[in-house]
């Protein structure tokens, strides 16, 4: 990370909370082309017509901006276009959080909120004074962040999910199921809209199963919304649905969630111990130098699917459906090397 000038910044006055709120206000109406008047803020924030000149000279000595007193009108104005909202200073820790800002956006990408994501960051850069620049290539050299592979939601589909949400309407959705692989129609009432690990999916009330199900925005292929409209029941809690889950997958209606302990060799171990696994995680050190990770969660094939990826190295304790469903998995992959 560089900065291609030293961020040397003249003094300047400390604004009150009331000061910003009354400059903003008048910049706002400057931008707007409206000529200002000292009695016009005076009026509407209660103050006196001397504090009101204070103001304006705050934002022509303190915030440059390019305002001057047209006597002809007894008004202020612009005396040339400014994008200038309030003068930034800013840190180094604050600029490269600004640069992982604008990585993160990838997770919305192909969502309602893109545009306005990148609408937002682009004015906090213009924010920015002119004695302090920002070098993305440099940024880049010395910085990375990989989300890894995501699915972009189509936008449209996004946008008439969040809509059927926030106007309580059911909707029925054409859905490619992943296990099955077959295209459906699904008549559901939508929950909640949620991310996982870079995508979206939502959760509604399937009505054909009568049950909570998620959808994943991306395998949407049409959204059609009723005139119907439904309540989200009080007893769904959102982060309680989310809470137990291990990954993406939730419990089956009316199964209670499980408890599952798997013993890691030590190698691994170190890298176990290292993250939160889950809510419930639990880890308990062995002599070796291994761990046995215990955890209460609301399916089992996600789990099954996360174990396999340490080979040798890890081995389920409990519950003994989990393990006899590792061991047949194992069996399996041996037989295709075979």
């Amino acid at each position: 990370m560089s900065v291609s000038r030293a961020a040397v910044l003249p003094r300047r006055a400390v604004a009150g909370r009331a000061l910003l709120r009354r400059s903003l206000w008048i910049l706002a109406e400057l931008q707007r082309g409206r000529p200002v008047k000292a009695t016009d803020v005076a009026a509407r924030f209660e103050i006196s017509v001397r504090t009101a000149y204070r103001d304006f000279d705050f934002l022509r000595d303190d915030w440059n901006v390019p305002v001057e007193f047209d006597r002809a009108r007894q008004s202020y104005s612009l005396t040339e276009p400014t994008a200038l909202i309030a003068p930034v200073t800013i840190s180094r820790g604050e600029l490269v959080a600004l640069y992982f800002a604008e990585q993160v956006v990838r997770q919305f990408r192909g969502t309602p909120f893109e545009r306005d994501f990148e609408h937002a960051l682009r004015k906090l850069q213009e924010m920015l004074p002119d004695v302090l620049t920002v070098e993305p290539d440099a940024l880049h050299a010395l910085l990375s962040l990989d989300l890894g592979p995501v699915y972009a939601a189509d936008a449209a589909v996004f946008a008439d999910v969040l809509k059927a949400l926030q106007s309580r309407r059911v909707v029925l959705l054409r859905y490619r199921s992943l296990n099955s692989g077959r295209t459906t129609d699904r008549r559901v009432r939508p929950f909640h809209v949620f991310n996982h690990r870079g995508d979206w999916y939502l959760a509604a009330w399937d009505e054909r199963r009568a049950a909570v199900r998620d959808f994943a925005l991306h395998r949407i292929r049409r959204v059609t919304t009723t005139t119907e409209r439904y309540e989200i029941p009080p007893d769904f809690d959102a982060r309680a649905y989310l809470g137990d889950a291990f990954a993406i997958e939730k419990a089956a209606k009316g199964a209670r969630p499980v408890e599952v302990a798997i013993r890691f060799a030590p190698r691994q171990a170190r890298w176990i111990r290292e993250r939160r696994w889950h809510q419930s995680a639990r880890v308990q050190d062995a002599l070796d130098g291994g761990c046995v990770l215990r955890m209460r969660v609301a399916g089992l094939g996600e789990v099954k699917r996360w174990v396999l990826q340490f080979g040798a190295e890890a081995e389920v304790l409990s519950p003994a459906s989990l393990r006899r469903e590792v061991i047949g998995e194992l069996g399996r992959a041996r037989g295709v090397y075979a």
